[in-house]
């Protein structure tokens, strides 16, 4: 599993890369998924094991209907928020071990 999307709202979408490799590298698949293909809006994008946890992490970027808009990507902020949704979702990937070193 290279990566899962989650729609947040109407307009907002939230992908997880889930290896280290480049989204570039799967950025067809991802433009195949139901959700994207059936959507337009914004995908939020989580690289934290690509980037790590440092300025680069998340990115935005526009879709419309089967297409990522690569043009449209900027670094955004990693929110509490944001950073919640992706424990949420790797703590769903069970062979996926997910530690809080804040406990």
């Amino acid at each position: 599993m290279k990566y899962l999307i989650k729609r947040l709202d109407q307009n907002r979408y939230y992908l997880l890369c889930m290896d280290y490799e480049s989204i570039l590298n799967y950025l067809d698949d991802i433009e195949k998924e139901n959700l994207i293909k059936a959507n337009a809006g914004d995908l939020i994008i989580d690289q934290l094991l690509v980037t790590g946890d440092g300025r680069n992490r998340f990115l935005a970027c526009q879709f419309f209907h089967g297409k990522v808009k690569l043009e449209t990507a900027k670094n955004i902020e990693g929110t509490k928020d944001f950073k919640h949704i992706s424990l949420e979702m790797f703590k769903k990937v069970k062979h996926v071990e997910v530690f809080n070193v804040n406990q």
